[in-house]
């Protein structure tokens, strides 16, 4: 394949993607969800947890640039302005156009201007957001606290839905990794609960919806090392209010040692659910109609009809 399917980088970006033929090029899973959703005139947020992922970006003119947050909230620009006039100044020098003006310093002031725009939104947002739950102070807990807060703030920043995507580290186990997996999960576990718990409270939880990515799994047969190496096909996971819970979608393999018609060696496994089949289902409750699914996901057309899991199947509420 074109795809390096054992590389980290490779694989994360296909997920974020989940355009393998690059039909739309330069966009994201969840960035074109956003977009169909903007196309029935809903404001539709997209947020990222401190750092920048292809998969919120949409199409230019249609859903706005990702908004990247760090997990420890939004700092006020310029906190220690050297005048009191400063932001006012700025604005003024970067919304003077004149005809000589070149189309790029044009551009650069815009896209100035509307930054501490939103900057300036978001630090007044969320200065006065509090949690009902204490969340566990790691990296992944952190990062769903400012989700949580975001969501809260949702009626103050005018928005209809909002995409987040966030991430967590350490699970390349290629030692160790059954001492390393239940610190991991302990962490995942305590997390995912305060978030649910927060959601709940907050009375949102049934128009909450999360779903765990990764590149790939991990190997069946241990290493020398007493870890796990690079893998392909694996289990993910998905949650919230209006999912249907407590069951396994799509076919697991009933033979998982080296003589498997899907083993590729040392307990590798070729997936038989493509993205597009997890990701589908999820834009349909999102709100996205049947006439919005080739484009969110353009590949769907290479899988039959009977690949698919139908919405109603995952979900409550559509």
């Amino acid at each position: 394949t074109v795809t390096q399917l054992f590389a980290h980088n490779w694989m994360q970006r296909e997920a974020e993607r989940v355009d393998p033929l690059k039909e739309a090029d330069g966009t994201g899973i969840l960035g074109r969800i956003a977009d169909a959703l903007n196309k029935k005139g809903r404001s539709v947020g997209t947020f990222s947890i401190e750092r920048n992922t292809i998969s919120l970006i949409g199409t230019p003119g249609l859903t706005s640039t990702p908004f990247i947050l760090s997990r420890s909230g939004v700092s006020k620009f310029n906190n220690r302005a050297s005048s009191e006039s400063m932001e006012a100044d700025i604005a003024a020098i970067n919304n003077a156009t004149a005809p000589e003006s070149g189309v790029f310093g044009d551009y650069w002031s815009e896209t100035l201007v509307k930054s501490l725009s939103h900057n300036k939104l978001l630090y007044d947002t969320l200065s006065d957001k509090q949690t009902d739950i204490t969340f566990p102070t790691s990296y992944l807990g952190r990062q769903l606290e400012m989700v949580a807060k975001m969501i809260d703030s949702r009626a103050e920043r005018g928005s209809d839905a909002d995409m987040f995507f966030l991430s967590t580290g350490g699970w390349d186990t290629h030692s160790n990794v059954l001492d390393n997996m239940d610190r991991l999960f302990e962490d995942v576990d305590n997390s995912f609960k305060a978030f649910a718990d927060e959601m709940k409270a907050k009375g949102v939880w049934d128009g909450v919806t999360v779903i765990e990515t990764s590149d790939f799994a991990r190997t069946l047969a241990p290493n020398t090392g007493r870890g796990s190496d690079h893998a392909w096909g694996g289990n993910y996971m998905m949650f919230g209010g209006g999912v249907k819970g407590g069951k396994i979608v799509g076919t697991y393999p009933d033979n998982l040692t080296d003589d498997g018609p899907r083993s590729l060696g040392r307990g590798r496994m070729i997936p038989t659910t493509s993205w597009d089949a997890v990701f589908l289902p999820l834009a349909e409750w999102a709100g996205a109609t049947t006439d919005d699914l080739a484009d969110i996901c353009p590949n769907m057309d290479n899988f039959p009809a009977s690949h698919f899991t139908d919405a109603t199947t995952l979900f409550e509420i559509i």
